[in-house]
Protein backbone atom coordinates (compact mmCIF):
# COMPACT_ATOMS: atom_id res chain seq x y z
CA UNK A 1 0.00 0.00 0.00
CA UNK A 2 1.59 3.67 -0.90
CA UNK A 3 1.97 6.34 1.57
CA UNK A 4 -0.74 8.28 0.02
CA UNK A 5 -3.23 5.13 0.08
CA UNK A 6 -2.81 4.76 3.92
CA UNK A 7 -3.43 8.26 4.59
CA UNK A 8 -6.67 8.36 2.50
CA UNK A 9 -7.55 4.80 4.37
CA UNK A 10 -7.44 6.39 7.60
CA UNK A 11 -9.29 9.55 7.43
CA UNK A 12 -12.25 7.91 4.94
CA UNK A 13 -14.29 10.92 5.79
CA UNK A 14 -12.81 13.25 3.28
CA UNK A 15 -14.61 11.64 0.62
CA UNK A 16 -18.04 11.40 2.50
CA UNK A 17 -18.55 12.61 6.38
CA UNK A 18 -20.86 9.57 6.59
CA UNK A 19 -17.91 7.28 6.55
CA UNK A 20 -17.04 8.00 10.22
CA UNK A 21 -20.24 6.02 10.55
CA UNK A 22 -18.20 3.22 9.96
CA UNK A 23 -14.86 3.83 11.58
CA UNK A 24 -13.86 0.66 13.36
CA UNK A 25 -13.52 2.39 16.62
CA UNK A 26 -17.07 4.36 16.75
CA UNK A 27 -18.36 1.11 15.43
CA UNK A 28 -17.62 -0.91 18.32
CA UNK A 29 -18.33 1.85 20.59
CA UNK A 30 -21.96 2.19 19.72
CA UNK A 31 -22.31 -1.49 20.43
CA UNK A 32 -21.77 -1.30 24.10
CA UNK A 33 -23.48 -0.98 26.89
CA UNK A 34 -21.81 1.58 28.88
CA UNK A 35 -20.06 4.47 27.27
CA UNK A 36 -17.25 6.32 28.51
CA UNK A 37 -17.12 9.70 28.06
CA UNK A 38 -13.97 11.81 28.97
CA UNK A 39 -15.84 15.50 28.66
CA UNK A 40 -12.67 17.24 29.77
CA UNK A 41 -10.68 16.17 26.43
CA UNK A 42 -13.88 16.02 24.24
CA UNK A 43 -15.50 19.54 25.48
CA UNK A 44 -11.84 21.66 25.43
CA UNK A 45 -11.78 24.36 23.18
CA UNK A 46 -8.55 23.93 21.38
CA UNK A 47 -6.40 26.68 19.86
CA UNK A 48 -3.45 26.38 17.92
CA UNK A 49 -1.31 24.45 19.30
CA UNK A 50 0.81 21.26 20.76
CA UNK A 51 -1.28 18.55 22.95
CA UNK A 52 -0.56 15.77 24.74
CA UNK A 53 -2.91 12.69 25.10
CA UNK A 54 -1.26 9.94 27.48
CA UNK A 55 -2.73 6.81 29.39
CA UNK A 56 -2.02 2.87 29.15
CA UNK A 57 -3.17 1.37 26.12
CA UNK A 58 -6.96 0.04 25.77
CA UNK A 59 -8.29 3.20 28.09
CA UNK A 60 -10.42 4.84 25.69
CA UNK A 61 -7.17 7.53 23.97
CA UNK A 62 -7.71 6.57 20.19
CA UNK A 63 -12.20 5.77 20.15
CA UNK A 64 -11.96 9.36 22.14
CA UNK A 65 -10.09 11.00 19.38
CA UNK A 66 -12.18 9.56 16.90
CA UNK A 67 -15.34 11.07 19.13
CA UNK A 68 -13.71 14.11 19.09
CA UNK A 69 -13.88 14.46 15.41
CA UNK A 70 -17.44 13.04 15.25
CA UNK A 71 -18.30 15.82 17.10
CA UNK A 72 -16.74 19.06 15.31
CA UNK A 73 -16.64 17.44 12.17
CA UNK A 74 -19.22 19.11 8.75
CA UNK A 75 -19.42 19.66 5.09
CA UNK A 76 -17.26 22.39 5.43
CA UNK A 77 -14.18 21.51 7.12
CA UNK A 78 -14.35 18.04 6.91
CA UNK A 79 -10.63 18.04 5.05
CA UNK A 80 -9.26 19.72 8.05
CA UNK A 81 -9.48 17.06 10.50
CA UNK A 82 -6.33 14.61 9.88
CA UNK A 83 -5.82 11.48 11.62
CA UNK A 84 -3.05 8.88 11.64
CA UNK A 85 -2.30 5.89 13.32
CA UNK A 86 2.11 6.37 13.93
CA UNK A 87 2.38 2.47 14.32
CA UNK A 88 3.06 1.94 10.83
CA UNK A 89 5.61 4.61 10.79
CA UNK A 90 9.70 4.25 11.30
CA UNK A 91 10.92 7.46 11.61
CA UNK A 92 10.90 11.06 12.14
CA UNK A 93 10.93 11.51 8.45
CA UNK A 94 8.47 9.95 7.86
CA UNK A 95 6.29 11.49 10.13
CA UNK A 96 7.36 15.27 8.74
CA UNK A 97 6.84 13.64 4.82
CA UNK A 98 3.05 12.68 6.29
CA UNK A 99 2.46 15.84 7.62
CA UNK A 100 3.71 18.15 4.91
CA UNK A 101 1.92 16.04 1.98
CA UNK A 102 -1.35 16.27 3.93
CA UNK A 103 -0.85 20.36 4.45
CA UNK A 104 0.23 20.75 1.23
CA UNK A 105 -2.54 19.09 -0.98
CA UNK A 106 -5.26 18.43 1.38
CA UNK A 107 -6.19 20.89 4.39
CA UNK A 108 -7.63 24.12 3.55
CA UNK A 109 -5.04 26.29 6.00
CA UNK A 110 -7.69 29.21 5.80
CA UNK A 111 -9.60 27.69 8.58
CA UNK A 112 -8.12 25.63 11.96
CA UNK A 113 -6.52 22.16 10.86
CA UNK A 114 -6.38 19.64 13.51
CA UNK A 115 -3.57 16.88 13.21
CA UNK A 116 -4.25 13.67 15.21
CA UNK A 117 -1.18 11.59 15.70
CA UNK A 118 -2.08 8.48 17.35
CA UNK A 119 0.35 6.75 19.15
CA UNK A 120 3.48 8.68 18.04
CA UNK A 121 5.49 7.50 20.64
CA UNK A 122 5.84 4.46 18.93
CA UNK A 123 7.71 6.32 16.16
CA UNK A 124 11.82 6.68 17.36
CA UNK A 125 12.28 10.90 17.98
CA UNK A 126 8.68 11.34 16.55
CA UNK A 127 8.43 14.78 18.85
CA UNK A 128 11.59 16.14 17.28
CA UNK A 129 9.30 15.80 13.65
CA UNK A 130 6.71 18.49 15.69
CA UNK A 131 9.89 20.53 16.08
CA UNK A 132 11.08 20.49 12.68
CA UNK A 133 7.23 21.25 11.37
CA UNK A 134 6.63 23.94 13.53
CA UNK A 135 10.00 25.67 13.44
CA UNK A 136 9.53 25.39 9.26
CA UNK A 137 6.04 27.47 10.11
CA UNK A 138 3.76 25.18 10.01
CA UNK A 139 1.74 26.28 13.16
CA UNK A 140 -0.60 28.97 11.94
CA UNK A 141 -3.87 28.25 12.59
CA UNK A 142 -2.64 23.91 13.54
CA UNK A 143 -3.73 21.99 16.31
CA UNK A 144 -1.77 18.96 16.72
CA UNK A 145 -2.81 16.38 19.10
CA UNK A 146 -0.50 13.96 19.91
CA UNK A 147 -0.86 10.42 21.70
CA UNK A 148 1.11 7.99 23.02
CA UNK A 149 0.49 4.87 25.63
CA UNK A 150 3.98 5.99 27.59
CA UNK A 151 4.92 8.97 28.50
CA UNK A 152 9.02 8.28 28.09
CA UNK A 153 9.31 10.44 24.78
CA UNK A 154 6.74 13.00 26.05
CA UNK A 155 8.95 13.49 28.78
CA UNK A 156 11.37 15.09 26.93
CA UNK A 157 8.80 17.25 25.06
CA UNK A 158 9.39 20.33 27.35
CA UNK A 159 12.72 20.20 26.18
CA UNK A 160 12.18 19.35 22.78
CA UNK A 161 9.35 21.72 22.02
CA UNK A 162 10.40 24.70 24.25
CA UNK A 163 8.37 28.02 23.24
CA UNK A 164 6.49 25.83 21.10
CA UNK A 165 3.83 24.07 22.25
CA UNK A 166 1.21 27.54 22.08
CA UNK A 167 -1.78 26.95 24.14
CA UNK A 168 -1.01 23.35 23.89
CA UNK A 169 -2.07 21.47 27.23
CA UNK A 170 -1.53 17.83 28.88
CA UNK A 171 -4.43 15.18 28.94
CA UNK A 172 -3.86 11.96 30.91
CA UNK A 173 -6.44 9.35 30.52
CA UNK A 174 -6.72 7.56 33.85
CA UNK A 175 -9.04 3.79 33.76
CA UNK A 176 -12.12 4.87 35.64
CA UNK A 177 -12.32 5.09 39.50
CA UNK A 178 -14.75 3.56 41.23
CA UNK A 179 -16.80 6.74 41.06
CA UNK A 180 -16.52 7.31 37.58
CA UNK A 181 -17.32 3.58 37.12
CA UNK A 182 -20.53 3.19 39.69
CA UNK A 183 -21.70 6.63 37.60
CA UNK A 184 -21.30 5.19 34.16
CA UNK A 185 -23.43 2.23 35.30
CA UNK A 186 -25.59 4.29 36.99
CA UNK A 187 -26.49 7.35 34.75
CA UNK A 188 -29.97 7.67 36.27
CA UNK A 189 -28.50 8.11 39.85
CA UNK A 190 -26.10 11.22 38.90
CA UNK A 191 -27.66 13.39 41.04
CA UNK A 192 -27.49 11.35 44.25
CA UNK A 193 -23.92 10.66 43.66
CA UNK A 194 -23.24 14.10 42.95
CA UNK A 195 -24.69 15.73 45.66
CA UNK A 196 -23.68 12.95 48.31
CA UNK A 197 -20.46 14.55 49.78
CA UNK A 198 -22.58 17.33 50.71
CA UNK A 199 -24.77 15.47 53.18
CA UNK A 200 -23.98 16.45 56.46
CA UNK A 201 -24.94 13.13 57.88
CA UNK A 202 -22.36 10.89 56.02
CA UNK A 203 -24.06 7.54 57.52
CA UNK A 204 -27.45 8.45 56.42
CA UNK A 205 -26.30 9.35 53.02
CA UNK A 206 -24.70 5.97 52.77
CA UNK A 207 -27.84 4.16 53.15
CA UNK A 208 -29.79 6.25 50.71
CA UNK A 209 -27.19 5.40 48.26
CA UNK A 210 -27.45 2.19 49.06
CA UNK A 211 -30.70 1.97 48.40
CA UNK A 212 -30.64 2.78 44.85
CA UNK A 213 -27.55 0.81 44.01
CA UNK A 214 -25.81 -2.36 45.73
CA UNK A 215 -22.25 -0.98 46.15
CA UNK A 216 -20.59 -3.87 47.73
CA UNK A 217 -21.23 -5.69 44.74
CA UNK A 218 -20.53 -2.69 42.05
CA UNK A 219 -17.23 -2.89 43.99
CA UNK A 220 -16.32 -6.79 43.99
CA UNK A 221 -17.18 -6.32 40.31
CA UNK A 222 -14.76 -3.14 40.11
CA UNK A 223 -12.32 -5.52 41.55
CA UNK A 224 -12.04 -7.68 38.62
CA UNK A 225 -12.74 -5.54 35.52
CA UNK A 226 -10.92 -2.43 36.78
CA UNK A 227 -11.44 1.12 35.17
CA UNK A 228 -11.04 -0.13 31.75
CA UNK A 229 -14.11 0.87 29.41
CA UNK A 230 -13.95 -2.15 27.49
CA UNK A 231 -13.21 -4.89 30.53
CA UNK A 232 -15.93 -3.48 32.17
CA UNK A 233 -18.37 -4.26 29.48
CA UNK A 234 -16.95 -7.52 28.51
CA UNK A 235 -17.60 -8.65 32.27
CA UNK A 236 -20.69 -7.14 32.18
CA UNK A 237 -22.13 -8.79 29.35
CA UNK A 238 -20.10 -12.12 29.86
CA UNK A 239 -19.51 -12.13 33.44
CA UNK A 240 -16.01 -13.41 32.83
CA UNK A 241 -13.27 -12.12 31.34
CA UNK A 242 -12.15 -14.94 28.03
CA UNK A 243 -8.16 -15.58 27.96
CA UNK A 244 -8.62 -13.81 24.86
CA UNK A 245 -9.08 -10.92 26.48
CA UNK A 246 -6.13 -11.15 28.96
CA UNK A 247 -3.82 -12.47 26.51
CA UNK A 248 -4.72 -9.17 23.66
CA UNK A 249 -3.70 -7.22 26.80
CA UNK A 250 -0.53 -9.24 27.71
CA UNK A 251 0.50 -8.41 23.84
CA UNK A 252 0.21 -4.63 24.79
CA UNK A 253 2.68 -5.07 27.33
CA UNK A 254 5.20 -7.60 25.22
CA UNK A 255 4.93 -4.86 22.98
CA UNK A 256 5.92 -2.32 24.92
CA UNK A 257 8.71 -3.92 26.54
CA UNK A 258 10.29 -4.80 23.22
CA UNK A 259 9.51 -1.44 21.49
CA UNK A 260 11.84 0.04 24.00
CA UNK A 261 14.50 -2.45 24.05
CA UNK A 262 13.48 -4.01 27.21
CA UNK A 263 14.52 -7.77 28.40
CA UNK A 264 10.69 -9.20 28.67
CA UNK A 265 12.19 -11.51 31.07
CA UNK A 266 12.99 -9.19 33.71
CA UNK A 267 9.89 -7.10 33.23
CA UNK A 268 7.77 -10.35 34.01
CA UNK A 269 10.18 -11.27 36.75
CA UNK A 270 9.84 -8.21 38.32
CA UNK A 271 6.08 -7.49 38.14
CA UNK A 272 5.94 -11.00 40.02
CA UNK A 273 7.99 -9.72 42.46
CA UNK A 274 5.34 -6.89 42.78
CA UNK A 275 2.03 -8.98 42.50
CA UNK A 276 3.47 -11.11 45.37
CA UNK A 277 4.98 -7.87 47.74
CA UNK A 278 1.59 -5.53 46.68
CA UNK A 279 1.46 -3.19 49.57
CA UNK A 280 4.00 -4.12 51.70
CA UNK A 281 7.27 -1.60 51.25
CA UNK A 282 10.65 -2.61 48.66
CA UNK A 283 13.48 -1.70 47.86
CA UNK A 284 15.48 -1.56 44.30
CA UNK A 285 18.62 -4.29 46.26
CA UNK A 286 15.78 -6.60 47.60
CA UNK A 287 14.16 -6.63 44.19
CA UNK A 288 17.31 -7.56 42.72
CA UNK A 289 18.52 -9.98 45.40
CA UNK A 290 15.35 -12.14 45.17
CA UNK A 291 14.98 -12.20 41.49
CA UNK A 292 18.80 -12.52 40.36
CA UNK A 293 18.11 -9.42 38.00
CA UNK A 294 21.26 -7.54 37.58
CA UNK A 295 22.02 -4.70 39.93
CA UNK A 296 20.10 -2.43 41.71
CA UNK A 297 20.65 0.19 38.79
CA UNK A 298 18.54 -2.48 36.33
CA UNK A 299 15.73 -2.19 38.76
CA UNK A 300 15.61 0.96 39.19
CA UNK A 301 15.53 1.69 35.41
CA UNK A 302 13.06 -1.01 34.81
CA UNK A 303 10.40 0.03 37.50
CA UNK A 304 10.74 3.53 36.14
CA UNK A 305 10.11 1.96 33.02
CA UNK A 306 6.72 0.47 33.88
CA UNK A 307 5.87 3.75 35.41
CA UNK A 308 6.24 5.44 32.34
CA UNK A 309 4.55 2.92 30.64
CA UNK A 310 1.12 3.30 33.32
CA UNK A 311 1.25 0.02 34.24
CA UNK A 312 3.13 0.49 37.71
CA UNK A 313 2.97 3.28 40.12
CA UNK A 314 5.63 3.72 42.76
CA UNK A 315 4.65 5.71 46.42
CA UNK A 316 7.34 6.99 48.11
CA UNK A 317 8.17 7.39 52.00
CA UNK A 318 7.89 10.61 53.52
CA UNK A 319 9.64 12.03 56.62
CA UNK A 320 7.46 14.38 58.67
CA UNK A 321 10.39 15.54 61.13
CA UNK A 322 12.36 16.47 57.17
CA UNK A 323 9.24 17.59 55.58
CA UNK A 324 11.43 15.25 53.06
CA UNK A 325 10.84 12.54 50.24
CA UNK A 326 12.20 10.20 51.40
CA UNK A 327 13.27 8.20 47.77
CA UNK A 328 16.29 6.35 48.51
CA UNK A 329 14.39 4.19 51.49
CA UNK A 330 11.99 1.60 50.49
CA UNK A 331 8.78 2.49 48.59
CA UNK A 332 5.71 0.87 47.60
CA UNK A 333 4.83 -0.40 43.75
CA UNK A 334 0.94 -0.69 42.87
CA UNK A 335 -0.40 -1.74 39.58
CA UNK A 336 -2.23 1.34 37.97
CA UNK A 337 -5.78 -0.63 37.51
CA UNK A 338 -7.27 -3.65 39.27
CA UNK A 339 -7.61 -5.15 35.88
CA UNK A 340 -3.73 -4.91 35.40
CA UNK A 341 -3.17 -7.11 38.81
CA UNK A 342 -5.12 -10.19 37.34
CA UNK A 343 -3.39 -9.52 34.18
CA UNK A 344 0.02 -9.97 35.99
CA UNK A 345 -1.68 -13.00 37.58
CA UNK A 346 -2.45 -14.55 34.45
CA UNK A 347 1.13 -14.18 32.76
CA UNK A 348 2.95 -15.41 35.97
CA UNK A 349 0.39 -18.16 36.17
CA UNK A 350 0.93 -19.32 32.64
CA UNK A 351 -2.60 -18.29 31.29
CA UNK A 352 -5.59 -20.44 31.68
CA UNK A 353 -9.14 -19.66 32.97
CA UNK A 354 -9.01 -17.06 35.42
CA UNK A 355 -11.11 -17.77 38.75
CA UNK A 356 -10.38 -14.58 40.45
CA UNK A 357 -9.65 -17.31 43.28
CA UNK A 358 -7.55 -13.79 45.15
CA UNK A 359 -10.65 -12.11 46.36
CA UNK A 360 -12.07 -15.17 48.07
CA UNK A 361 -9.07 -14.66 50.47
CA UNK A 362 -8.73 -11.90 53.25
CA UNK A 363 -5.46 -11.27 53.05
CA UNK A 364 -5.13 -11.30 49.09
CA UNK A 365 -8.10 -8.91 48.92
CA UNK A 366 -7.56 -5.95 51.61
CA UNK A 367 -4.17 -5.95 49.63
CA UNK A 368 -6.24 -5.49 46.09
CA UNK A 369 -8.38 -3.06 48.27
CA UNK A 370 -5.10 -0.82 48.91
CA UNK A 371 -4.26 -0.54 45.59
CA UNK A 372 -7.39 0.54 44.29
CA UNK A 373 -7.62 3.34 47.16
CA UNK A 374 -4.15 4.54 45.57
CA UNK A 375 -5.36 4.45 42.15
CA UNK A 376 -8.04 6.15 43.07
CA UNK A 377 -5.40 9.31 45.40
CA UNK A 378 -3.11 9.09 43.16
CA UNK A 379 -5.31 10.29 39.82
CA UNK A 380 -6.92 13.09 42.57
CA UNK A 381 -3.71 14.11 44.03
CA UNK A 382 -0.61 12.65 41.55
CA UNK A 383 2.70 12.95 43.09
CA UNK A 384 1.82 14.39 46.27
CA UNK A 385 0.70 11.30 47.49
CA UNK A 386 3.40 9.28 49.87
CA UNK A 387 3.34 6.54 53.17
CA UNK A 388 4.81 6.84 56.31
CA UNK A 389 6.65 4.05 57.76
CA UNK A 390 8.75 4.87 61.35
CA UNK A 391 7.57 2.78 64.25
CA UNK A 392 4.25 2.49 62.64
CA UNK A 393 3.25 2.76 59.30
CA UNK A 394 0.29 4.57 57.54
CA UNK A 395 -0.61 3.57 54.52
CA UNK A 396 -1.19 7.20 52.81
CA UNK A 397 -0.36 10.94 53.53
CA UNK A 398 0.34 14.12 52.38
CA UNK A 399 -0.31 17.66 54.36
CA UNK A 400 -3.62 17.85 54.43
CA UNK A 401 -4.45 13.75 55.35
CA UNK A 402 -3.33 10.61 56.51
CA UNK A 403 -5.89 7.61 55.03
CA UNK A 404 -5.34 4.16 56.42
CA UNK A 405 -6.53 0.88 55.35
CA UNK A 406 -7.89 -1.59 57.04
CA UNK A 407 -10.45 -3.97 55.00
CA UNK A 408 -11.24 -6.21 58.26
CA UNK A 409 -14.36 -6.67 60.69
CA UNK A 410 -12.42 -4.84 63.14
CA UNK A 411 -10.87 -1.74 64.11
CA UNK A 412 -7.99 -2.14 67.15
CA UNK A 413 -7.45 0.71 69.50
CA UNK A 414 -4.03 0.86 68.40
CA UNK A 415 -4.76 1.63 64.72
CA UNK A 416 -7.08 4.37 65.72
CA UNK A 417 -4.32 5.90 68.47
CA UNK A 418 -1.84 5.74 65.17
CA UNK A 419 -3.85 7.93 63.33
CA UNK A 420 -4.07 10.91 66.07
CA UNK A 421 -0.67 11.87 65.77
CA UNK A 422 -1.44 13.36 62.25
CA UNK A 423 -2.81 16.39 61.43
CA UNK A 424 -5.75 16.90 58.78
CA UNK A 425 -8.20 14.66 57.31
CA UNK A 426 -7.89 11.43 58.69
CA UNK A 427 -9.34 8.08 57.46
CA UNK A 428 -9.48 4.44 58.50
CA UNK A 429 -11.04 2.76 55.55
CA UNK A 430 -12.96 -0.46 56.93
CA UNK A 431 -14.56 -3.59 55.87
CA UNK A 432 -17.97 -2.43 56.86
CA UNK A 433 -17.18 -0.33 60.29
CA UNK A 434 -18.91 3.35 59.85
CA UNK A 435 -18.54 5.62 62.72
CA UNK A 436 -16.41 8.87 63.52
CA UNK A 437 -14.38 8.71 66.57
CA UNK A 438 -11.71 11.66 67.49
CA UNK A 439 -12.36 13.60 64.50
CA UNK A 440 -11.12 10.35 62.57
CA UNK A 441 -13.65 9.13 60.11
CA UNK A 442 -14.06 5.03 60.05
CA UNK A 443 -16.17 4.24 56.55
CA UNK A 444 -16.67 1.00 54.40
CA UNK A 445 -14.13 0.99 51.51
CA UNK A 446 -17.09 1.93 48.74
CA UNK A 447 -18.78 4.69 50.55
CA UNK A 448 -14.91 6.44 51.03
CA UNK A 449 -14.15 6.54 47.43
CA UNK A 450 -17.65 8.33 46.44
CA UNK A 451 -17.36 10.93 48.66
CA UNK A 452 -13.21 11.55 49.44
Amino acid sequence: MSFKEYIFKQNTWWTNVDNLKDDQHLFALKKEKFIWRNNNFLNYDFKPGVYIATGMRQVGKTTHLKMFIENNINLSNKENFFYFNCDILSNKKEVVELIEYYLSNIANKKKKVYIILDEITAVKDGILAIKYLIDSGYKENIVYILSGSSSVNFKKTGEFLPGRRGSGVDFIFHPLSFLDYVKLKYPKEENILKNIAKEKNLELAYQKVKVKINLKKEFDKYLISGGIPKIINVFERQKEISIEEFQSYLSWIKSEVAKNGKDEYYIKTILERIYQSLSSDLSYNSISQDSGIGSHNTIYSYLNFLEDSFIVKQVYNYDFSQKKIQRRKNKKVYFNDPFVYWLINFWIKLGGRQDFADLKNDVLKSRIVENVVMIFLQKKFGEQLYFYKNNFEIDFINDDFAIEVKYQNKISNAEISNMLKFSGQKFIISKNTFKIYNNINIMPIEFFLLVF
